[in-house]
């Protein structure tokens, strides 16, 4: 269900890895890109032409969000509607009778049938965004003409199955693995899967294992990249789970023993597993964070429906400043997360940047505001929030899962800073050698120390844009906070040093610090586009909408900043590792209870099942 991050592609420019180094590369977002509508018109209309379509399933009652929930499945009808619109075949090229739609089409459709259910959501994403962008991307000829257009018609779904019960989703140390059949006309795979979207209806899974390769007359173990049928002999389903939310949509568990694959259905390169794993990920973070997008608008919303027709204390909910202030803030980020999504499909689609970090924000920052806008609107429901038949809970248990698809919002923050502090560790560390001997290096000591004092002047960490007068002091801040994350990067890299790679509280306030500036420079950058096409007068309300946002990221920027500088984020550090550490030996709580102490009895243990503890057996002998 969540994957790892994938690699960054360094020999491409990157917006957010220079805001680490103190720079601001405006030309990557400013100006912001114009909308689908404007470059695309004709994949425009096509995208309209298909959200007509499912809005007509909604209205039909083809599609009811209630009953799928209850019944736990999305029903035959749906998928065959779905194909019959085209909404199975969003990513599939047009030589295989699919649409081919760019990377802005298919986040602005999947973010509209993600916003009517999460579930159906989640089967578009896993056929077309995982399972069939991997043979999209890495399929031969003879694969692409063999299950691509199957795939674009509805007639049988795609699966992505990479999770493991022990290992996760962490495509480098999976442990199913692969051997050549005595007769070498394939492969034998031997392991398990779980959590695999469209898993037990599948015709067409892209899988992973590990595989024997020679490099440098060594034989090492490496991922391939497999295309599985459930025909083929040794694979066997052994049933779905029960989940919290998107109950709708199905997760399998499926089993490969001694299961043939033959040559012609290995995807991509023996060995190369890893970057077929990785490679759609950016944009599967791309259409999540535009499902998490509509979602707030939708829930937004109903909030609004429900704050204005519920009556307490002599006046609706929504003439409490409290209820005002929720409203606001949910509005102001919205609009932030939409510029994000924005900015991130438009650079996805020229494919000149590295967007991995980009999209890495994007989808922490989505995942993050749905989940508050849905808790919120449950609090603003109150006992109807907590119970059925009303739909709130819903909406809450469904929101629940984006924090954790498509990689982990704690790895993602750890990818992001990380990546981030490359740049800099690097230069410092040439630096610290040149310093050795600064006659010799003199060219580059005097560089750095040029660049240092043009940063200080203003030069290096500025935008070289005009903006309207309304953004200009929202963007002189972002100018002063670029400047604070370098300076607070170069400061920790300096500090730590090596240990930096296990100090995950300081990488990610880094991190935090990072997404509140992308998300600032792209709100920034639309409001501006908009005013430029529209006039000030036009745009009032996305002009409020900025002012808000940016006043509350600056100051959670500062609180950031502030918890990284002198010894006070440190101290505050070692009191969470000491407290942590007092728990762990003490299983538990510990402390005296202030009432009195009681003999509690613990929660129901739970253990590894027996395929867990196969898979950690299997994973320490690799």
């Amino acid at each position: 269900m969540n994957a790892s991050p994938s690699s960054p592609t360094a020999t491409k420019p990157s917006f957010l890895r220079g805001l680490f180094q103190g720079e601001i590369t405006e030309a990557l977002l400013f100006p912001y890109p114009a909308t689908l509508d404007a470059r695309r018109p004709e994949e425009a209309a096509t995208v309209h032409r298909l959200i007509a379509a499912l809005n007509a399933m909604v209205a039909s009652g083809l599609i009811d969000p209630r009953q799928m929930d209850e019944a736990e499945s999305i029903g035959e009808p749906v998928i065959k509607a779905f194909a019959e619109a085209g909404l199975l075949a969003l990513t599939t090229p047009k030589e295989y009778g699919g649409l081919g739609l760019s990377a802005s089409a298919y986040a602005r459709v999947f973010g509209a049938v993600a916003s009517v259910d999460a579930s159906l959501g989640v089967l578009i994403g896993v056929h077309c965004g995982l399972g069939g962008k991997a043979l999209v991307l890495f399929g031969n000829d003879e694969q692409k003409a063999r299950y691509l257009p199957a795939l674009a018609r509805g007639e049988m779904l795609a699966a992505y199955a990479l999770t493991e019960p022990e290992t996760g989703s962490d495509a480098q140390h999976i442990v199913t693995t692969a051997r050549r059949n005595a007769e070498d006309t394939g492969w034998l795979l031997n392991g398990r899967k779980h959590w695999i979207g469209n898993g037990q209806r599948a015709g067409m899974i892209t899988t992973f294992a590990q595989t024997p390769i020679v490099r440098n007359g060594e034989t090492i173990m490496r991922p391939t990249a497999f295309i599985v049928r459930p025909d083929m002999p040794g694979f066997r389903i052994d049933g779905t789970v029960a989940k919290l939310g998107i109950r709708a949509s199905t997760q399998a568990e499926l089993v490969f023993e001694d299961c043939f694959v033959p040559d012609d259905h290995v995807l991509g390169e023996v060995g190369k597993g890893f970057r077929v794993a990785v490679n759609a990920l950016n944009a599967g973070r791309l259409s999540l964070a535009a499902g998490c997008a509509s979602g707030c608008k939708r829930l937004l919303a109903e909030f609004t429906r429900y704050a204005e027709a519920r009556t307490q204390f002599g006046g609706p909910l929504a003439s409490f400043e409290i209820t005002q202030r929720k409203m606001a803030t949910i509005a102001a980020e919205t609009y932030a997360v939409d510029a994000m999504v924005g900015a991130l499909a438009a650079a996805l689609d020229e494919d000149s940047v590295d967007a991995s970090l980009e999209a890495a924000c994007a989808k922490v920052f989505a995942s993050e505001l749905v989940w508050r806008t849905a808790d919120e609107l449950v609090q603003l429901a109150g006992g109807r929030g907590f119970v059925k038949p009303w739909p709130y809970e819903r909406y809450l248990r469904d929101a629940r899962i984006n924090r954790i698809f498509e990689g982990a919002n704690e790895i993602l923050r750890l990818f992001i800073g990380l990546n981030g502090i490359q740049g800099p560790a690097e230069e410092l560390k040439e630096l610290s050698g040149a310093l050795k001997n600064p006659i010799q290096n003199w060219v580059l000591v005097s560089s750095y120390a040029a660049e240092r004092v043009a940063s200080a002047l203003g030069r290096k960490d500025r935008f070289d844009v005009t903006f309207h007068s309304s953004l200009r002091q929202h963007a002189e801040f972002v100018e002063k906070h670029v400047a604070a994350l370098a300076a607070a990067t170069q400061k920790m890299i300096m500090t730590h040093k090596k240990e930096i790679l296990h100090r995950q509280l300081v990488v990610e306030r880094l991190a935090d610090m990072a997404i509140e500036l992308y998300a600032r420079a792209t709100t920034i950058a639309r409001t501006q586009r908009l005013i430029d096409e529209r006039g000030a007068e036009a745009c009032a309300r996305e002009i409020a909408l900025t002012d808000l946002f940016c006043i509350e990221s600056g100051r959670r920027f500062r609180a950031l900043r502030m918890e990284l500088d002198g010894d006070a984020g440190e101290a505050i550090d070692e009191l969470r590792r000491d407290i942590a550490a007092r728990i762990r030996t003490e299983h538990g709580y510990g402390a005296s209870d202030a009432l009195m102490d009681v003999a509690v009895p613990p929660l129901p243990a739970w253990s590894l099942t027996k395929a867990e503890q196969q898979a950690a057996v299997a994973r320490k002998s690799l």
